[in-house]
């Protein structure tokens, strides 16, 4: 699992990530690219900001939302992990 910050400081994802405890490796998408390769509409579409994305190792997204929910997160994570 690795996280994407797109079009973020890297002094303002480091200190994200520890704010809130990460491990897990964030890369930095600084052009946008990424974010845009995987542009979609969105639930709620505000555009805000975080936004959780879990992508299957094809290549497809199995969740989206702008909202921080832990738990609806950490299931789509367990999905893709069995």
């Amino acid at each position: 699992m690795v996280g994407i910050a797109s079009q973020e400081m890297e002094s303002t994802v480091r200190n994200y990530a520890d704010l809130l405890g990460l491990t897990y490796p964030i890369l930095l998408d600084e052009s946008g690219s990424v974010n845009r390769e995987y542009a979609q509409v969105m639930a709620f579409p505000t555009a805000a900001y975080p936004q959780d994305w879990v992508i299957s190792d094809e290549g497809i997204v199995v969740y989206a939302n702008n909202r921080f929910e832990l738990a609806e997160l950490k299931a789509a994570v367990d999905t893709q992990l069995d």
